[in-house]
C-alpha cells in the first residue's frame, strides 16, 4: 500500500518567534511510519517541525501550522497515489486571530492573544484525493472513563471522513511501561472498541484494517464499472 502518515504537533504562529503548541512529539507517527516501511509498504511522512523523526523512513517532509499541514495533504492527495492517510498528528484546534511581523516587546506587564478556531482538516481527506481513500484518525482524551472515550470517538465518526478511529488517554500513557504505550481501536462509532498494546501491535492491527478497506473499496469500484 502506498501510505500517508502525519505525526507530530501544529506551531500556530503569533509572531516571528513565538508559537501556539501542544505536548505532541511525534513519536507514534514516527514508529509507524518505520514499521509499516519495514513491512514493504511505501510510506510518506509529514511530521511536525520538532517532532520525533523516523529512522527508516526516508520521505519525510516537515510541516509548521495547521494550514501548512492541510496545504501539504490537499497537495499529496490530490495526485491519487495514495492507498490511505494515517492522521496521527496533534493539530492545534485553535489559532492566535493575529499574526505580528517582527517581534512582540517583551516589556509589557501581559499580553492577551486572541484565538480564532483551525478548520478541521480530517473530514476534508477524502475529497482531497480523485480516488477512494481509507482514512484512519487519531483522539486523545485526558483522564477520560469509558463514557467519554465513547463519546470523543463518535464525535469524530459524526464529522465523516474517518474508517477508524485510534483512541488513547495521556494519563493512560503516562502510566504505561516503556513500550507499552496503550491504543483502543474502534472501527465504528458506538461499538467497543479493540485494546491494542504498543505501537508495533497497533501497526499490524492497522495494516489489517488498511488491506480489507483497500479490497472493499476495489470490489466497489469494481461493481460500479460493470453498472
Amino acid at each position: 500500500m502506498k501510505l500517508l502518515v502525519t505525526s507530530g504537533a501544529t506551531r500556530e504562529p503569533i509572531d516571528e518567534v513565538r508559537f501556539l503548541s501542544n505536548v505532541s512529539t511525534g513519536r507514534t507517527g514516527a514508529q509507524l511510519a518505520d514499521l509499516l516501511s519495514q513491512r514493504g509498504h511505501a510510506v510518506t511522512l509529514l511530521a511536525g517541525e520538532a517532532a520525533v523523526r523516523p529512522a527508516g523512513t526516508p520521505d519525510v517532509r516537515p510541516f509548521s501550522s495547521a494550514e501548512d499541514l492541510k496545504t501539504k495533504l490537499q497537495k499529496l492527495l490530490s495526485t491519487g497515489a495514495f492507498d490511505a492517510v494515517i492522521m496521527a498528528a496533534a493539530v492545534a484546534d485553535y489559532r492566535p486571530a493575529e499574526f505580528t511581523a517582527g517581534k512582540l516587546s517583551s516589556d509589557a506587564d501581559g499580553l492577551t492573544i486572541r484565538c480564532v478556531r483551525n478548520p478541521k482538516i480530517l473530514p476534508q481527506l477524502k475529497a482531497f484525493s480523485p480516488r477512494p481513500l481509507a482514512v484512519v484518525g487519531f483522539k486523545l482524551t485526558v483522564g477520560a472513563d469509558a463514557t467519554a472515550r465513547h463519546a470523543a470517538v463518535s464525535a469524530q465518526f459524526a464529522t465523516g471522513g474517518v474508517d477508524a478511529v485510534v483512541q488513547n488517554d495521556l494519563a493512560e500513557i503516562h502510566a504505561a511501561a516503556a513500550g507499552a504505550h496503550p491504543f483502543r481501536l474502534f472501527t465504528a462509532a458506538h461499538t467497543e472498541p479493540q485494546p491494542v498494546a504498543g505501537v508495533s501491535a497497533l501497526a499490524l492491527e492497522l495494516e489489517r484494517i488498511l488491506s480489507r478497506l483497500g479490497t472493499d473499496q476495489a470490489g466497489r469500484m469494481s461493481l460500479e464499472g460493470e453498472q
